[in-house]
């Protein structure tokens, strides 16, 4: 409803017109879209999740209405006809190619897949899927809020004590994970080869997965100048772009992005990016398909631009206030 007055109120379309005069770039951030059967069988949670008829209907929306653009061809400061946007993919999943490119090929929207060389070809490559797999075998009924808190809980221990808390879950139930479903799987190489001659540009989301500022320097380290080489000798092409894992970050980091060659990266701080972003630390707005559709469950350009426009935009305001610090609330009571 908040949406909707938003946009019957004309809102949406005067804070537009501010983005784009400003010369902003909205980056979106997408994980995973899947068919109907592909949604009902995967273990990622639904906070990454984007159903196949959703995503055409925004790429049709963006394709019409705004300026998509590659990454690394957005130039903010430029103020345009069309609010200038930029799709990516974090983890780089195999769907990202069977379901996403077709759909975004047809529209002519261009994107960025962020991919772990370490973990290309795999099904289950990463833990929260492994985890999510047996905390439902052994929490039969539990809901997908009670799973997701867990698995953030989880994302707190170190390396070794997660796995062990993940093994002893193994031990008690009756099967597998990776014999529960084959959906969750990433791209493999020759994929990513014939996405690249399409037009989609990849970039690196560290070699592992790991959430950078929860290991040793020497080992982030690694992640970041691994990752940008093996992309680099696999795919025949720079990889000057990056994501962080979970979003997480620091200067240390940061000054490791930009010693290994690294041009742009993105976090997953919600935002607009102008002129005065870090191109080192540049926000994003999640997508998902729980904040893009309206009431009747089909794609909502309202939601859209409320989600990815509004937010971004509030964002911005509250960064630029002198007081910031002082004055910034928690996102769940910010409309």
């Amino acid at each position: 409803m908040w949406a909707c007055l938003l946009s019957w109120s004309g809102t949406l379309w005067w804070i537009k017109r501010q983005l784009r005069r400003q010369g902003a770039t909205v980056v979106l951030m997408l994980h995973r879209v899947l068919d109907d059967s592909g949604y009902r069988r995967t273990h990622s949670l639904p906070g990454i999740l984007l159903r196949e008829s959703t995503f055409r209907a925004f790429a049709a929306y963006i394709a019409r209405y705004c300026s998509p653009k590659h990454l690394s061809e957005a130039e903010p400061g430029r103020c345009a006809k069309k609010l200038s946007v930029v799709v990516t993919f974090d983890d780089g999943w195999k769907d990202n190619y069977t379901v996403a490119l077709p759909i975004a090929f047809a529209y002519h929207v261009p994107f960025t897949v962020f991919v772990c060389p370490g973990a290309t070809d795999r099904t289950y490559p990463f833990w929260p899927e492994r985890a999510v797999a047996l905390l439902r075998e052994a929490w039969p009924g539990a809901e997908n809020a009670e799973i997701e808190r867990k698995v953030e809980s989880l994302k707190g221990l170190e390396e070794k004590a997660r796995e062990e808390y993940l093994a002893r879950l193994a031990e008690h139930g009756s099967a597998h994970p990776e014999k529960v479903s084959t959906i969750d799987k990433t791209l493999s190489w020759p994929e990513m080869t014939h996405m690249k001659r399409t037009g989609v540009r990849f970039g690196s989301h560290t070699q592992t997965h790991q959430i950078l500022t929860t290991v040793s320097e020497a080992r982030a380290v690694l992640e970041v100048a691994d990752s940008k080489r093996e992309i680099e000798d696999r795919l025949g092409t720079s990889c000057d772009t990056f994501a962080y894992p979970n979003g997480n970050w620091s200067p240390r980091i940061r000054q490791a992005l930009e010693d290994a060659g690294f041009r742009l990266a993105v976090t997953t701080e919600c935002g607009a990016w102008t002129t005065s972003c870090d191109r080192l630390a540049i926000p994003r707005a999640s997508i998902y398909e729980d904040n893009v559709v309206g009431l009747t469950g089909r794609f909502s350009p309202a939601m859209f631009e409320y989600t990815a426009i509004w937010k971004a935009w509030r964002a911005k305001k509250v960064k630029s206030r002198p007081d910031a610090h002082a004055q910034r609330q928690p996102a769940t009571a910010t409309l």
